[in-house]
């Protein structure tokens, strides 16, 4: 039988240490470093919601800087417009 007390001072990284972890490339990660984001987002829903979002507007980072997309000036003006009124 493996006895996991041993293990867990290895596993057991604060929510601090975890969402480094989540905020570097998922190729630059190491095996260590998977599985202790892997188990630490099984006990801690925050990290695994945070993952989730963190993915999701890297996702749509990388699919912005494909597409441009250029407002003319009077669309520009009627955002802002909009904008302002609904914030008085």
């Amino acid at each position: 039988m493996i006895h996991f007390r041993k293990f867990l001072p290895y596993l057991l990284y604060s929510c601090k240490r975890v969402s480094a972890i989540i905020s570097t490339n998922p190729a630059e990660r190491s095996k260590k470093e998977q599985l202790i984001l892997e188990y630490h987002k099984l006990i801690c829903k925050a990290c695994h919601n945070y993952q989730y979002l963190n993915d999701i507007i890297e996702n749509s980072l990388s699919t912005s800087n494909q597409d441009t997309i250029v407002l003319s000036e009077e669309k520009k003006a009627a955002i802002i417009t909009s904008l302002k009124s609904n914030f008085k």
